[in-house]
């Protein structure tokens, strides 16, 4: 059998990524943070922007986070990071709190997220606590509406943040 040298196959362009599905709710959204979130469950605090449309692109992961308050630099830095990028306009974060829950300071801490969220042109749509126990919403205990019906129409600003009490 004798080999003869063959020119090599034509290059086809490259096969475009897939889009994700838009993030429209925060069902889908702890979807997202599940998946980036596998057991066991480890100290660390999850994040991901939004364009108007509900598309995001990357989750950042920091770990170590075991100290309750840390969500807040977390967020600003990644807040800080996303005011020159146009189409990072909401955030979606979470703490996962392995051996632990929701706290009685965390409804205090939504605000102070949103708040933060805000200053830098940010609208933050849920905080999610990941614990032993389950997930929670601290936003439920600030006793603040669900952010994702408003947020759900594209093009649609986001609510001013509640004023502080």
């Amino acid at each position: 059998m004798s080999c003869q040298p063959h020119p090599p196959p034509p290059r086809s362009a490259p096969a475009a990524a897939p889009v994700p599905a838009p993030v429209r709710s925060g069902t889908d959204a702890l979807r997202v943070l599940l998946l980036a979130t596998p057991p066991p469950l480890a100290a660390e605090t999850l994040a991901f922007f939004l364009d108007d449309e509900g598309r995001g692109g990357v989750i950042t992961i920091v770990s170590d986070t075991t100290d309750p308050a840390t969500v807040l630099p977390v967020a600003e830095c990644l807040c800080r990071a996303a005011e020159g990028v146009p189409s990072a306009t909401a955030l979606v974060i979470a703490s996962v709190r392995p051996g632990g829950s929701v706290l009685a300071a965390d409804g205090e801490r939504w605000r102070d997220l949103s708040r933060v969220a805000s200053e830098h042109g940010v609208h933050l749509l849920e905080w999610f606590v990941i614990g032993a126990d389950g997930v929670h919403c601290p936003r439920e205990m600030a006793g603040e509406p669900d952010r994702w019906r408003v947020s759900a129409r594209a093009g649609s600003p986001p609510p001013p943040p509640p004023a502080p009490t």
